[in-house]
């Protein structure tokens, strides 16, 4: 029996149909992957920093209620999500966060002609560890929200302090602080989901008049953005300081995280007495509440 064999390439042209597609294929994934997909990161974990700014705002206006109504056992939880979710169907990196409470990170020292007093705040600090975007910090701390990152920081929201006025023939410098106590060992929570802060009213800790200061330290991490805040408010209040006398000059001591202001006069009532009341607020991260 003869066998014929005939030439084809029909075979062949769909081999090579089915190698070139695939290639296009792995083509425009790996297009995706390598440009796309990060740039959606990125947008994604910026949206994130924003709910966290405004998280924060949340957590400022709770905070700020309890200081106002002052009413004990008076509980207000905020919601503050720390990381989020990689993308579906790519590869792609989660983003995580790090809530906690911290005690001691800033300090108030006032200082008269016979001696010094110095007062610790607690604060409340998230951290993110973003994939693709930068990180930032949010931080509480003595009634302001700092927003800080690699290339520095600034007050987002501004304290209800200092405020300066006349009485009499005298100059009363107001600062109401708000001191965050970190209560049942629950100071910290970290991952990508949603913990809850839970605040509550705890009283008045310190109502205290301080007379003829000569100077007030502030000692932050954050002092570039106590300084640029500090200098800000007391200049538009300048006027108050000089109807009697007084002036004021901010000194910034970035290497010790401090700055200091210094109060001047050329007669004895231009400089301010300090009306200091510092409120008690307990936090615990995480839901339920251990006493």
């Amino acid at each position: 029996m003869n066998r014929k064999f005939i030439d084809s390439e029909n075979g062949v042209v769909g081999i090579v149909v089915a190698v070139l597609l695939i290639g296009l294929l792995v083509s425009v994934v790996s297009l995706v992957q390598l440009i796309y997909v990060p740039d959606w990161m990125k947008q994604r974990e910026a949206e994130h920093m924003d709910e966290i700014a405004t998280q924060f705002s949340q957590l400022k206006f709770a905070l700020d209620t309890l200081n106002a109504n002052k009413q004990n056992y008076t509980t207000i939880a905020t919601s503050i999500t720390l990381g989020s979710k990689e993308l579906p169907y790519w590869m792609s990196l989660r983003a995580f966060g790090n809530l906690e409470i911290l005690s001691d990170e800033f300090r108030i020292k006032i200082n008269n002609i016979s001696s010094s007093s110095q007062f610790s705040i607690g604060t409340i600090k998230y951290s993110s560890s973003n994939g693709y975007f930068i990180d930032q910090d949010f931080i509480y701390e003595g009634g302001a929200i700092i927003t800080n990152q690699a290339d520095g920081n600034i007050i987002s929201i501004k304290p209800s302090f200092p405020g300066i006025k006349k009485v009499g023939n005298r100059l009363f410098l107001t600062l109401n602080l708000i001191n965050i106590s970190g209560v049942g060992g629950k100071l910290s929570g970290s991952g990508y989901g949603t913990t809850a802060i839970q605040t509550e009213y705890s009283g008045l800790q310190i109502e205290q008049i301080f007379e003829d200061v000569r100077s007030i330290e502030i000692i932050s991490k954050y002092s570039y953005s106590w300084y640029i805040y500090m200098n800000w408010t007391l200049e538009n209040q300048r006027h108050v300081l000089e109807d009697l006398g007084g002036d004021f000059f901010i000194t910034p001591d970035y290497d010790n995280n401090r700055i200091i202001i210094d109060f001047l006069s050329s007669t004895s009532i231009g400089i301010p007495n300090i009306n200091l009341t510092m409120t008690e607020i307990l936090a615990q991260i995480g839901p339920g509440w251990i006493a």
